[in-house]
């Protein structure tokens, strides 16, 4: 069995479905509005769990009853949650903002991103997946000694972490691909391999600096809600590495996996 220390967040997200598109200065109107776990740490880890992993998650919730229900839902799914941390305070719903073509709008309060992700033991793994910010010397070192290392592009100031691949979306990194990719090289120093960038429905391109490769994408699948689409891809495409497919391959697999729980999720 594969296990994956999954460095990531797990939020309360509060979903606002929306009746019409996003237009600047409209009115917004919503038709349901309901908290549900979420954030890259659960869609990530629920997909590595789906597929045989075993996961650790390494996050903080808040030492409230919302904080320790979700503590409880993530030991009931099989998550190894020891160096989930309980920290004083509040647990605050992360708003999201759903529109009716199932494009999501999130809004980030300003001292979110000021957690810091420590670990309290030692850690052990084939694979680490990253979508953090702020990383205590501590665990930076720690990842030096796991083989397999993916971590998300942050989209801002980051504790540069050694890491194989880099994932993002084009909406994330809109950039050239070359500038994209010092980015990346800036963020995980020379382990890095290959950059890989997500575009919805269009084709997946895979770059190591030099040459770009595009990957196709399974056929589209209509749903109402992408809302952890992306992070569910992260962790199949984590898994395929680790059973030893090719970065072709493994791209391949994490978009018809990717599309398979769309379709489930959304009953068709």
């Amino acid at each position: 069995m594969h296990r994956v220390i999954v460095i990531a967040s797990v939020n309360h997200d509060r979903i606002w479905q929306l009746d019409d598109p996003l237009v600047p200065g409209g009115r917004l109107r919503f038709s349901s509005r309901e908290i549900h776990l979420g954030g890259g740490g659960f869609f990530t880890g629920c997909q590595l769990l789906d597929l045989g992993a075993d996961v650790a998650l390494v996050n903080r919730l808040m030492d409230d009853v919302q904080g320790h229900a979700a503590l409880k839902v993530l030991q009931d799914m099989g998550f190894d949650t020891e160096q989930v941390a309980l920290h004083a305070g509040e647990s605050r719903p992360l708003e999201i903002l759903l529109e009716p073509n199932g494009e999501r709008t999130i809004l980030y309060p300003n001292n979110r991103e000021s957690q810091l992700f420590t670990a309290s033991a030692a850690l052990t793994g084939g694979a680490a997946y990253l979508n953090a910010l702020n990383l205590d010397a501590g665990l930076v070192a720690q990842l030096d000694a796991i083989p397999l290392v993916l971590s998300q592009l942050p989209l801002r100031p980051a504790t540069p972490r050694p890491a194989d691949y880099i994932i993002s979306s084009r909406d994330d990194a809109a950039d050239e691909i070359e500038i994209v990719w010092q980015r990346a090289q800036a963020i995980a120093g020379p382990r890095l391999k290959m950059l890989v960038l997500t575009d919805g429905p269009r084709p997946i391109t895979l770059f190591d600096g030099q040459d770009a490769i595009e990957v196709a994408t399974a056929p589209p699948v209509p749903v109402k809600s992408t809302i952890g689409a992306g992070d569910r891809f992260s962790g199949a495409f984590l898994y395929a590495l680790l059973d030893g497919e090719t970065v072709i391959a493994a791209a391949t697999r994490a978009s018809h996996q990717t599309a398979d729980w769309l379709r489930l999720r959304a009953g068709v």
